[in-house]
């Protein structure tokens, strides 16, 4: 065959989708089928917490895997699950301190020797040198008041959240920072949009 010439001849059959393919002596092939149909396609929040969601996968918490991603522009700059320090021992080894001592969630957070999600996104932007000034935030759980405070400071403009977390001090920090700070909600909409601008920054 030269370039340029097709690789079906006129009325030669195509093969379905998930049909297997065949070649003399070697095993048989399938063409995938599609992940999605179109109408399936996520919007752009739900696409973001899925992909924490898998984020938190990771997690090595005993209590409880939190993910966490931060986007600008509809771009993602970081990624973080809680867990220990790089090179220390998980916490399935060493037993959860705030666990064996009976600690409510949200207190005592200096016993936890992990580190929360959206610390570890906020420190691989700072390893990288990756700005996160202007950008959002989406997290599986809403952020303790410790998580909330660098997040301003670090110049999150907005938080997409799914679970609810027991600590009151965040809305009152993130509202007087003027940090806007929402419920996940997943309700289908296709290719919709997040509610701060994309970036023109490089």
């Amino acid at each position: 065959m030269t370039g340029g010439e097709p690789i079906l001849s006129a009325g030669e059959p195509t093969l379905p989708v998930g049909e297997p393919i065949f070649s003399a002596g070697e095993p048989a092939r399938t063409i995938p089928e599609p992940i999605l149909s179109t109408r399936e396609r996520p919007g752009w929040d739900a696409y973001f917490m899925d992909i924490a969601r898998l984020v938190a996968t990771r997690s090595t918490c005993l209590r409880r895997q939190v993910g966490a991603v931060i986007v600008k522009g509809r771009r993602i700059l970081a990624t973080g699950y809680n867990g220990a320090p790089t090179g220390l021992r998980h916490c399935a080894e060493t037993g959860c301190l705030r666990e064996q001592r009976g600690v409510p969630s949200g207190e005592r957070y200096e016993l936890c020797r992990g580190i929360h999600a959206e610390q570890n996104a906020l420190l691989q932007c700072a390893v990288y040198g990756v700005s996160t000034d202007g950008a959002m935030l989406y997290c599986t759980l809403q952020p303790c008041s410790a998580c909330a405070k660098m997040l301003i400071n670090a110049g999150i403009r907005e938080i997409v959240f799914e679970g609810d977390f027991p600590d009151g001090q965040t809305a009152g920090l993130l509202d007087e920072a003027q940090v806007t700070a929402r419920k996940f909600v997943r309700d289908g909409r296709q290719n919709a949009a997040p509610t701060s601008a994309p970036s023109t920054s490089p």
